[in-house]
């Protein structure tokens, strides 16, 4: 990727991130990167395109910040992990900033959310493990509760961020 391009990228993440995917225009986003509008529909084809990459980078983000959680044996610490991601996933605010944007396109755009299949799965074989029915659901919950979370600390809510995830660490393990 070009430095024209992760200029881009980094002022599109930024302004979705702090206002939302249909609020930001290209123009703006052209604006803060410091270039014209024109290398956006340049190397990225539309604004779709650029949400795209965005999307991308997001994924990557938030695979970073939660694959090493989830590889312990043990599914109760697992569950703890994944629970206590808010707690030091704002010390990378780069990370951050891709995962908010994604999260925000995603909340817009229902039909451009992913699941992460692993994270999914890990997060299944933990709530089974500690004997709770309905695993898939009880782990969609999950994942949806850690971005809600995410976004209440990226807005400066983080009171609200840390009951969120100590109430689904209730829930789930019981602590």
């Amino acid at each position: 990727m070009t430095e024209k391009q992760q200029a881009l990228l980094k002022s599109a993440q930024t302004l979705i991130a702090s206002h939302g995917f249909s609020a930001v225009s290209t123009a703006k986003i052209a604006a803060h990167a410091g270039v014209s509008e024109a290398l956006i529909f340049r190397h990225f084809k539309s604004k779709k395109g650029l949400a795209s990459a965005v999307l991308s980078a997001g994924e990557r983000a938030r695979s970073e910040m939660i694959y090493g959680r989830l590889n312990d044996p043990d599914p109760t610490q697992v569950l703890r992990s994944f629970t206590a991601i808010q707690l030091n996933v704002l010390n990378d605010s780069e990370s951050v900033l891709a995962w908010v944007a994604m999260i925000r396109i995603t909340r817009e755009n229902p039909e451009s959310r992913t699941i992460d299949a692993f994270v999914l799965e890990r997060l299944r074989w933990a709530i089974s493990s500690v004997g709770h029915g309905a695993e898939e659901a009880v782990a969609r919950t999950a994942i949806e509760i850690l971005e809600r979370s995410i976004l209440l600390a990226f807005r400066g809510d983080e009171e609200s961020s840390l009951m969120l995830l100590r109430g689904l660490r209730e829930l789930i393990i019981n602590e």
